[in-house]
């Protein structure tokens, strides 16, 4: 019952593009240090870029980075596994990032998701943000349904994001509003929210029937929505 249900949903479910031009493009410098740093221009603590290396003409993608620390204008990077493109007949990101290789940061923040207690909350972020392509929590919840996750954690979210290609992840506090990038699961900015509508619906705003929802969670073991999402802080 469970896999028809997710089956109709996400057969019904449309996404809209749109563009937004708030890229960083960095070519790495040479290095005096185990740590690689890069100018920081304006980039914050916990956002994340592509690395990718020019080879005749083609560009190959080494990793990912994630600003670890600014200081002096001088951003500290560290680097991961980039998995966001995982085919067994594809070959596997090969090499160090080094000198002259290229990260583009916030490459994928066109495109997030909005974690909200009810619908005139989730409408009012939607409004407010019309350069971003937002993907309908509805999939987030038949995501979590697919893989019998009841409550998700970081890791939850960062393979939902891989798997979607979401760059930034809205989660709606009791008066404010956390933005996280989707590979670091770091709060990347903060904004305030006058929140009029105190309902909450589980596990989130989604367009779901409450029928739909008993049949795809187990509701009586769910926190309620501030219980939960309105404590999640990074690494949760």
């Amino acid at each position: 019952m469970k896999k028809i249900i997710l089956t109709i949903l996400l057969a019904n479910i449309h996404l809209f593009s749109a563009e937004i031009n708030n890229k960083v493009v960095i070519n790495i410098p040479k290095q005096d240090s185990n740590d690689m740093k890069i100018p920081a221009l304006d980039l914050k603590v916990g956002e994340s870029g592509i690395i990718t290396r020019n080879i005749n003409g083609n560009n190959f993608i080494l990793g990912i980075a994630i600003v670890n620390d600014v200081n002096d204008g001088v951003a500290t990077i560290e680097t991961k596994k980039f998995e966001s493109i995982k085919n067994i007949y594809m070959p596997n990101p090969i090499g160090t990032p080094n000198e002259g290789d290229k990260i583009t940061f916030r490459i994928l923040y066109d495109r997030a998701l909005i974690i909200a207690p009810n619908q005139n909350i989730y409408q009012e972020i939607l409004n407010n943000n019309k350069n971003i392509d937002f993907i309908h929590p509805d999939i987030f919840a038949s995501y979590l349904a697919t893989n019998d996750i009841q409550e998700p954690q970081s890791d939850d979210f960062r393979r939902f994001c891989n798997k979607y290609n979401i760059g930034i992840i809205f989660i709606t506090k009791e008066n404010y509003i956390d933005i996280f990038d989707c590979q670091s699961f770091k709060v990347i900015t903060t904004d305030s929210i006058t929140i009029k509508d105190t309902s909450t619906q589980k596990p989130f705003y989604t367009r779901l029937s409450d029928e739909t929802i008993n049949a795809l969670f187990d509701l009586e073991d769910m926190k309620d929505y501030f219980n939960y999402y309105g404590v999640i802080r990074p690494n949760n």
